[in-house]
């Protein structure tokens, strides 16, 4: 049933307020606005761009949204009242796998590229070893946020490696649009990000892409 027909039919659409953060793995819910399916479905999927993780997990946690994109593991942590309201939140699907990658400064670039040539770009092992012994300070690390698969990637490899994590990192939060802004400014020496933010980055001259989320865990559910 069309739009028009729907109206001279007197019958309304269900209203979804949906938050998302301006990321490739966002698609599906453009789509199904933008294609029609939501419409199909009789529902008026309404998109808020949303500047920041916490502001989707708080407008939810309040009831302005109704639905949202969201990191896997914040479902979890929303449920537990960690970092915020408790609140119960149903995951229906899962958005996307993979998708991160993990960067570093040109200055740290090229400190891992005195050694030599790199170990292949699905080398999470031998890549993390070279980053390791070319941070001479504690690594500044920055995610998304903390209840996030970059986080738990970002942890699950490096300690694999020997390190004592967090402990031995000094992990920093910034949006993901503003990650590429962080690290042109000297905060961090890395991050973890999902795309296409850490491809910007590299367009801007501002980082070094070191390997693909997918080389730590392949199929790591990132999106839902």
């Amino acid at each position: 049933m069309s739009v028009d027909e729907m109206a001279s039919s007197g019958m309304e659409r269900d209203r979804v307020e949906c938050g998302f953060i301006p990321l490739v793995d966002c698609a599906p819910l453009v789509v199904a606005r933008e294609m029609g399916f939501a419409e199909e479905e009789s529902y008026d999927l309404v998109l808020h761009r949303e500047p920041s993780w916490s502001s989707i997990r708080d407008k939810l946690a309040l009831g302005r949204l109704t639905a949202a994109h969201m990191l896997s593991p914040m479902p979890v942590a929303m449920s537990m009242g960690i970092g915020g309201l408790p609140t119960e939140i149903d995951v229906l699907s899962i958005l996307s796998i993979n998708g991160d990658v993990v960067a570093v400064s040109p200055a740290l670039a090229e400190a891992i590229h005195k050694d030599g040539p790199l170990p292949s770009f699905s080398d999470a092992e031998g890549r993390g070893k070279r980053l390791i012994a070319a941070t001479q300070d504690q690594l500044r690390i920055g995610v998304p946020f903390p209840f996030s698969m970059h986080a738990e990637l970002l942890y699950f490899w490096l300690e694999r490696l020997g390190l004592k994590v967090p402990q031995d990192l000094d992990v920093r939060t910034f949006p993901p649009p503003l990650m590429a802004e962080a690290m042109a400014a000297g905060e961090i020496d890395a991050f973890c990000v999902g795309e296409p933010w850490g491809s910007l980055a590299v367009e801007n001259g501002v980082a070094e892409i070191l390997l693909p989320s997918s080389a730590i865990w392949n199929r790591a559910p990132e999106k839902v």
